[in-house]
């Protein structure tokens, strides 16, 4: 008897454990099924959202996304080192191609 409630309470104990998609996350991800949406949306975004919505548009090949994404970028670097892979060429294109029109830009971005 007391063995049974021993693994039953491991049972409970695992179960505990699991962590939920985190409310950013999950608005990151919904944001990211509608481009047109999400690209409106990129001037109203708040700075810290830019980040994972970045990852996210890289890792989910929202090429368009990614290129609006570059030129709204809010910070002052871009780190791109850890994402250059060849099995995302198309996705790293797109990054590239956002810069290309950012540079292309007299006015500098925010």
């Amino acid at each position: 008897m007391l063995c049974s409630l021993a693994v039953s309470f491991q049972s409970r104990d695992r179960m505990s454990v699991w962590n939920p998609p985190r409310l950013l996350d999950l608005a990151g991800k919904s944001l990211l099924r509608d481009k047109t949406s999400t690209i409106c949306a990129l001037e109203y975004l708040p700075t810290e959202l830019f980040p994972p919505l970045f990852m996210d548009a890289f890792y989910g090949n929202h090429r368009e996304t990614l290129k609006a994404m570059v030129q709204a970028w809010p910070f002052v670097r871009l780190p791109l080192g850890g994402l250059m892979q060849m099995s995302h060429v198309g996705t790293l294109q797109a990054v590239l191609d956002g810069l290309d029109v950012l540079l292309a830009q007299k006015v500098h971005p925010r």
